[in-house]
């Protein structure tokens, strides 16, 4: 039963399975232990939700943290399309072994997913969805077309899964058409950049496990966090880019032509 467009149903049931931090992900989740913490309780409590902000904010890192810590999540790395969207979540129902995938797919597995149409894929999906206990983590929408948002809209009220929309803007308009399903506060996670102490201590991290040695290292890495308007994503890019020998003169990084390619690049990914 749905009453004013909000799931009357049981929950998703998610299990937190490991919260140990590997050192290869400290970097990575730098001052982020409330937001990570905030995902686990959103996973355990049930309701579909929304994670939003700039574009290189980390919420694509946060999200595969605590994806790596919960058991019944399904990630689509992109959802720009329906077949995007529904050969990702067939394929992440094989490997979490569905009975359902498994049983429709056969000794052909995920052969026959990525030959299947976009409508046989979501007949797949919807059904596997429909008698199991699922999350969807649908990551970099792109304001989704009015039939991708109904099937989403599918899922969440008709099936039995709750939903992660995944916003690359901070006003969120890659929402698109899925934005009216999500209309309270308490439905929105927003992913903010880091402050200033936060992020020049990201920054010189980053520099140092990147091996980054030049003259103007402390110049340079101030002018990254200011540029970076701290955005973890950001700061991490720049910092690759210094080690390119075309931004560098002798032990010396130019900061202004790598900080023009780096705009351009900005803009060029992420052009609606």
């Amino acid at each position: 039963m749905v009453e004013d467009g909000k799931q009357d149903r049981g929950r998703p049931q998610v299990s937190i399975v490991n919260t140990a931090i590997q050192p290869a992900t400290v970097d990575a989740l730098l001052g982020r232990n409330c937001e990570l913490e905030e995902l686990r309780r959103r996973f355990q409590a049930g309701p579909s939700f929304v994670v939003h902000g700039d574009s290189g904010a980390g919420k694509t890192t946060l999200l595969k943290r605590a994806i790596q810590e919960c058991s019944g999540i399904l990630y689509c790395p992109d959802s720009a399309t329906g077949q995007s969207v529904f050969r990702h979540l067939a394929h992440a129902l094989l490997a979490a072994r569905d009975q359902h995938i498994r049983r429709a797919c056969g000794r052909s597995g995920a052969r026959k997913i990525e030959a299947s149409t976009t409508l046989k894929l979501r007949g797949l999906v919807m059904d596997a969805i429909a008698v199991g206990q699922y999350w969807a983590v649908l990551d970099h929408l792109r304001q989704p077309s009015a039939s991708l948002a109904s099937d989403i809209r599918d899922m969440m009220f008709r099936g039995n899964t709750s939903v992660v929309a995944v916003a690359r803007s901070a006003h969120m308009e890659d929402l698109g058409y899925l934005a009216s399903f999500f209309a309270l506060r308490s439905e929105k996670m927003h992913i903010r950049p880091f402050d200033h102490q936060l992020a020049a201590e990201f920054a010189d991290q980053c520099a140092t496990q990147a091996g980054l040695v030049a003259s103007n290292r402390e110049e340079f890495l101030s002018r990254v966090v200011e540029l970076s308007g701290g955005l973890p994503g950001n700061i991490v890019a720049l910092i690759r880019m210094a080690l390119l020998q075309k931004y560098r003169t002798a032990d010396y990084v130019m900061m202004v032509p790598l900080y023009i390619d780096f705009r351009l690049a900005w803009h060029a990914a992420n052009a609606a």
